[in-house]
C-alpha cells in the first residue's frame, strides 16, 4: 500500500496489526524535510522554523500547480451553472478550468473562465439568458484529495524544496524518476475513477467524435 502513512499498531483477534491511513499535510511536509536531511516536526503551527514555513509554502504552491491541470478527482462534468439577476455567472474562487460540456444540452456555446466569471466567447459577453452546462475543475483542499494525488504532490513538492535549498534536485531525497513514477501512478488511478461505458459514455469517444474534448491527464 505505497504512499499510505503509518498510524501505529492495533490488535485484532489477539494479533498486532499495522493501521494505515492517507498521508496528512503534516506528513507531506515531513517528507519534504527528510529530502534535505532535516528531522520531522510534530506541528505546522510553529512559524519560527524557517524550513517548515518554506516547505509549507512550496506544498501549497504545488497543490495549486498540479490541480491547474484537470483530473477526474478535481472535476465535475455536465455541471449546471445559472446566471444571477444581472445575467452574470459567477464561479467559486478555486475554479481553475471551465468549458462547455459535450454531455449537456447547451448547444453552440463557447465559454471560458475570466476572473471569477464565465465569459461567452461566441457572443463576446459576460451576460447569459439561461442556465448552461459545463465541465469544471476546482483546486481542492489537501483533505479533499485522494491518496494518489497526495503522494504525487508530496514527492513533487519535496523535489522542488530540495532544489531550492540545495540548488539541486538530485543530491538528496527524491529524483525525477521518483516524481514521474508517482505521476504515472496518479494518472492511472485517476483514469480508473472515470465511470463511463466505452461505447456510450466514454470521454475518449467524445474526444474522437467532437475533437473538442476535456483534457484530464497526459498518457
Amino acid at each position: 500500500m505505497e504512499g499510505l502513512a503509518y498510524a501505529g499498531p492495533f490488535t485484532f483477534q489477539g494479533a498486532t496489526m499495522v493501521q494505515l491511513y492517507k498521508t496528512t499535510e503534516l506528513e507531506a511536509v515531513n517528507i519534504m524535510l527528510s529530502a534535505i536531511g532535516e528531522a520531522p516536526v510534530s506541528s505546522l503551527a510553529d512559524t519560527s522554523l524557517e524550513d517548515v514555513t518554506v516547505a509549507k509554502n512550496i506544498l501549497n504552491e504545488t497543490i495549486v500547480d498540479v490541480q491547474s491541470t484537470s483530473y477526474n478527482f478535481n472535476s465535475e462534468y455536465n455541471y449546471q451553472l445559472t446566471p444571477d439577476a444581472d445575467g452574470n455567472i459567477n464561479v467559486p474562487a478555486n475554479t481553475v478550468y471551465i468549458k462547455a460540456s459535450n454531455r449537456g444540452s447547451t448547444p453552440n456555446v463557447d465559454v471560458i473562465l475570466r476572473g471569477e466569471k464565465v465569459y461567452d466567447r461566441k457572443d463576446q459577453t459576460f451576460t447569459f439568458t439561461g442556465k448552461i452546462y459545463v465541465d469544471i475543475s476546482f483546486i481542492l483542499e489537501w483533505d479533499d484529495l485522494p491518496q494518489y494525488a497526495r503522494r504525487y504532490i508530496a514527492i513533487k513538492s519535496a523535489r522542488r524544496f530540495q532544489n531550492r535549498v540545495f540548488g539541486s534536485d538530485s543530491l538528496h531525497g527524491f529524483t525525477l524518476i521518483d516524481e514521474n513514477e508517482a505521476l504515472t501512478q496518479m494518472e492511472q488511478n485517476d483514469s480508473r475513477t472515470e465511470d463511463a461505458n466505452i461505447l456510450t459514455r466514454s470521454n475518449d469517444i467524445y474526444k474522437i467524435i467532437l475533437r473538442n474534448g476535456f483534457r484530464r491527464y497526459n498518457l
